[in-house]
């Protein structure tokens, strides 16, 4: 693909895992802002993902891969000498690591594009005791005066780094944006993915697109689904993402405490996210940390009603259309699954309507691509008066 020097957006990622600030950029790069500024993409870390998305969209991908250090020197080289020949307008880092290294090859570019930080997390006191994660924070601190915009997710983000220190005066919000879905496949996955899974085709389905990593807190909504079972509830669980496979020893040890093993369905990495939300009647997430988790909002558009704790800005996304509990509270979050899932089948579908009506409103990807025209039209130089959201 040929490149405009001025009609050029690199974003600089951590990696194209499976994960929702991920698919938010996918969403971005295939939505038609890129008729206005052609994407293309670096990534730090190479894993199995999304990648071979990005690529059947016609989206030159490099990868630096950072799994081997050894291998970084050259990589580096390479890539200041692919950025050099790409002349991009605008550098956009995307997540913690995205934004150091956008802030480097922004440096070494060989000119002076605009520089946009996107900040896809939310610092609790737990990410800031792992030293890694302190440290990364501490440097972002540092640098974050030299983007001439940093973009959050979410309200509480932007909150939480301004509190650590963090650069205020070119701070915005701009929620990931969810696609209208033109066709609905959703009785038709309903029942596919119920035969895939082997259960009945009335069986109701809570599922969770997740990560096992700390802040999702996977053992409490281990905790919760074993409650919900001995209370006498008979719904499935599945459970998709990195690291949600039996062959994780630690997930394995949280499946031996869930009286019923048979109703819980663990997919490991899928591609198919859209399918499997589409088959779901709860969707939910027990995390301990968030800024705005695409999962919940793709399900809402979708028409299903999420059970969701109560972090980053998943209260104000949610609102009056599912149930939002407290995190780390297991016996809440079975309460409120058990609720919704008395409810007749017409009461859960007004609720997904509900769901869906507010995400069309309120975050759709049309939005976040006239949020971020706005905002560059503002940067673009001529203009003095940048404009904000």
């Amino acid at each position: 693909m040929a490149y405009h020097p001025e009609k050029t957006i690199l974003y600089v990622i951590t990696s194209l895992s499976v994960g929702g600030a991920q698919k938010a950029l996918l969403n971005l790069a295939c939505s038609d802002f890129s008729d206005d500024y052609k994407p293309c993409v670096v990534s730090l870390v190479e894993v199995d993902g999304i990648q071979q998305q990005f690529a059947q969209a016609g989206i030159p991908v490099y990868v630096l891969g950072l799994n081997h250090l050894v291998k970084l020197p050259l990589s580096l080289l390479r890539l200041f000498a692919w950025v050099r020949g790409i002349k991009p307008q605008i550098i956009h880092g995307w997540m913690h690591h995205g934004n150091l290294f956008a802030t480097l090859l922004w440096w070494f570019s060989g000119r002076r594009p605009l520089l946009l930080w996107g900040m896809h997390h939310t610092p609790e006191q737990a990410t800031l005791e792992r030293f890694q994660h302190a440290l990364v924070l501490k440097v972002g601190r540092w640098l974050s005066r030299f983007p001439q915009r940093i973009v959050y997710v979410s309200r509480r983000s932007m909150q939480r780094h301004q509190e650590l220190g963090y650069a205020t005066e070119h701070a915005q919000v701009i929620a990931n944006g969810i696609p209208s879905h033109q066709e609905s496949h959703r009785e038709e996955y309903y029942r596919q993915v119920r035969q895939e899974l082997g259960i009945p085709a009335d069986a109701l389905l809570i599922g969770s697109l997740t990560r096992a990593v700390p802040e999702k807190d996977i053992p409490n909504l281990f905790a919760a689904i074993s409650l919900l079972q001995q209370s006498g509830q008979a719904a499935h669980f599945l459970l998709a993402g990195e690291g949600m496979s039996a062959a994780n020893p630690a997930l394995k040890t949280l499946l031996e405490t869930v009286p019923d093993q048979s109703k819980v369905h663990l997919l490991d990495v899928r591609t198919d996210a859209s399918r499997l939300i589409a088959a779901l009647d709860i969707a939910t997430l027990s995390s301990q940390r968030e800024a705005f988790p695409l999962f919940l909002a793709e399900a809402m558009a979708q028409g299903v009603p999420c059970v969701a704790t109560d972090v980053g800005d998943i209260a104000e996304c949610v609102a009056d259309t599912g149930l939002v509990v407290s995190s780390g509270d297991a016996r809440a979050l079975a309460k409120a699954w058990e609720i919704i899932l008395q409810q007749t089948p017409a009461q859960r579908q007004t609720l997904g309507e509900r769901a869906q009506q507010r995400i069309t409103a309120l975050y759709s990807l049309d939005a976040v691509v006239d949020a971020y025209r706005r905002l560059l039209r503002g940067l673009m130089p001529g203009n003095k008066h940048p404009e904000t959201n």
